[in-house]
């Protein structure tokens, strides 16, 4: 895969939406991060989509905390909190204010910057820990917008006609305690970012998005 030529980014209304219907759209577009004269290109391929009041999963399943209240504002922001006292993990915040949802993005290939030496090659990030730190997310970056504006922020495109020739696969989410069974982990099939399943499901449990 070549770099894209980026067409128009998504618009508020994209995120306006259930979050499984983000997530799946989100799988084979482009996010940029943009601050200043930097740009940094990724290519989107796992994503696992986290509702509100009605997932025991979610962070925001018992109404809003300091740290989920973004959750309950306006789509299309960003969500950042930190895992296991070492790890970000990225969420967009999905569905109009007052209903609270995200999508979790967990993998991407990063196109650039290229790391040096890597010349054109992408690089995988797999694992939403992995992701947050070739992208630079850090908790700093807890509500940026994902719709353009000034200064630091986000913007994801669609993906161009011929760009993904993988399919969109669907499957239980991963590492979690409550809601094991929800179909809501999206991926692009035999990517080499996706993650890789746990042998065993009981490990390494975690409350996500």
């Amino acid at each position: 895969m070549t770099r894209a030529n980026l067409s128009k980014p998504v618009d508020r209304s994209f995120f306006e939406r259930p979050p499984d219907a983000v997530a799946v759209d989100l799988v084979g577009s482009w996010l940029v991060v943009h601050d200043g004269p930097r740009k940094t290109l990724a290519f989107i391929v796992e994503t696992e989509a986290y509702g509100g009041r009605n997932d025991p999963a979610s962070h925001a399943f018992r109404g809003p905390t300091k740290r989920s209240e973004i959750m309950f504002g306006p789509a299309g922001f960003l969500y950042v909190y930190l895992i296991y006292g070492m790890h970000w993990c990225m969420n967009i915040v999905t569905e109009p204010s007052g209903t609270a949802s995200a999508v979790l993005l967990r993998a991407a290939e990063l196109y650039a910057p290229a790391p040096c030496g890597a010349g054109d090659e992408s690089v995988a990030l797999r694992g939403p820990g992995n992701l947050t730190r070739g992208l630079g997310i850090t908790g700093a970056d807890n509500g940026l917008d994902c719709c353009g504006g000034e200064g630091r922020h986000l913007t994801i495109h669609p993906p161009g006609p011929g760009l993904n020739d993988l399919a969109t696969g669907q499957s239980k989410r991963i590492g979690i305690t409550h809601e094991r069974d929800r179909p809501s982990r999206y991926f692009l099939v035999g990517h080499r970012a996706v993650s890789k399943l746990p042998a065993d499901p009981d490990r390494n449990r975690k409350s996500s998005g």
